[in-house]
């Protein structure tokens, strides 16, 4: 009966080892490949300065409303130096 034990054993691993290699998803990703989930790095940065020099409590960008959303935008576009 060794076989029969090797066999279970053998089985119980390959489904572990298949669950772990599925159980993580990428995330989407946008045109610049950057997760859409999270902001780059530099970008947080970004935001949170014009967070300072609009004089605006944070939040992040997504729990804003529309305007504020397009307001970021327009002055995001406007200064394409910051990096």
């Amino acid at each position: 009966m060794p076989s029969r034990k090797f066999s279970s054993y053998f089985l119980g691993v390959a489904l572990a080892a298949s669950l772990f290699t599925t159980g993580c998803q990428p995330q989407p990703q946008t045109d610049s490949g950057q997760s859409t989930s999270q902001p780059a790095p530099n970008e947080t940065v970004i935001y949170n300065k014009w967070e300072v020099e609009t004089h605006r409590p944070h939040k992040e960008i997504a729990q804003r409303p529309p305007e504020e959303q397009k307001e970021y935008n327009d002055w995001r576009h406007a200064h394409p130096d910051l990096r």
